[in-house]
């Protein structure tokens, strides 16, 4: 591993498409082989603690699979299956994370295709977010079986259209980016976030109608608390905006988003476990969930968000085709 170590390198060494605003140091080489990038997990560079966190987030999701396995049968009780599904779209957006921050520096083209990977399993997880929200997080009286049908295919249009408009945002602006593309990444989440937060919304207003309070909103009201930092963090560049090259290793903004992130999930499903102790003895007088309102909502997220990474890497190896090609004859002429 030692022997495929390649020193990292400042901002000035790399192409501009790999710099971060105000980080100064700690690029890794481009165009080396995968290796490298999978053996700087354990190398000191800008996007070491962002591989971790999203890792142990990952790990940290399939623990609490493994918990909820214990008491709950997740496959075989269709009651279970919206549990099932926001696990498994959990599991992948820290998956896809750590895809982009590992490999992101290998080539042009693979920082694309990766970050658009990473898109995509952001809207893979908020799919999964709408059908844990709309089947747990309220009482039937306040939510329909036609809602909930509404609201997780709406929530699967959303996230492909989500990371349609961050893919294609890397392409209509260059770098440096402008706050413009921030905007879009910003607003295209929190509009999926928004059909998210309905069973919620709803769930605090019957609690202001005079109904009890239940400790599960303690936790839903933390996780939305952490959403809001992590918004706040993804887009304030802030601390290292006014202290370039401090953060380059610890304490960049997008690592305390990271961290923001994992306390939502955290909290998101910390909540759903209060949920299923106040549903279980409801189950039995509740409507089941069917698979494409669940398990079969977020399949159906991770096709269509493939196919769509899949066409835009073609568009992007094309467009790096045709530039490299003017590139040549300007040269010769």
């Amino acid at each position: 591993m030692s022997t495929s170590m390649v020193p990292t390198t400042s901002k000035q060494g790399v192409p501009e498409i790999f710099h971060v605003p105000h980080v100064e140091t700690g690029f890794r080489t481009p165009h080396q082989p995968w290796s490298y990038y999978l053996y700087s997990f354990f190398q000191k560079h800008n996007e070491c603690l962002n591989c971790w966190t999203h890792l142990l987030g990952m790990c940290l999701t399939l623990l609490r699979a493994s918990q909820f396995a214990e008491r709950h049968d997740l496959i075989e009780d269709p009651h279970m299956w919206p549990l099932t599904a926001g696990l498994i779209a959990m599991a992948i957006m820290y998956f896809c994370s750590t895809i982009n921050h590992c490999f992101s520096s290998k080539s042009e083209l693979v920082f694309y295709t990766t970050a658009m990977i990473d898109y995509a399993g952001i809207g893979i997880f908020g799919v999964g977010g709408v059908v844990l929200h709309y089947h747990y997080c309220h009482d039937d009286a306040l939510v329909t079986s036609w809602q909930r049908a509404a609201a997780v295919a709406s929530s699967v249009a959303m996230g492909i259209l989500m990371c349609l408009s961050c893919s294609v945002t890397m392409f209509i602006y260059e770098p440096p980016y402008p706050f413009a593309r921030t905007l879009w990444q910003i607003s295209s989440a929190l509009a999926l976030y928004l059909l998210n937060s309905v069973p919620i919304v709803l769930r605090l207003l019957q609690y202001g109608s005079g109904d009890i309070w239940h400790s599960s909103l303690d936790h839903h009201t933390q996780q939305m608390i952490w959403s809001a930092a992590a918004a706040f963090f993804f887009g304030a560049d802030i601390p290292e905006r006014f202290l370039p090259g401090r953060f380059d290793f610890v304490g960049h903004s997008h690592q305390i988003f990271h961290i923001c992130v994992i306390m939502m999930a955290e909290k998101q499903l910390e909540g759903i476990t209060h949920e299923l102790e106040r549903l279980g003895p409801k189950f039995s007088t509740m409507a089941l969930p069917t698979f494409w309102n669940s398990i079969g909502a977020v399949i159906l997220g991770i096709v269509f968000n493939g196919l769509l990474v899949i066409s835009c890497h073609f568009y992007v190896r094309k467009m790096f085709y045709v530039r490299n090609m003017v590139d040549k004859k300007t040269k010769i002429q």
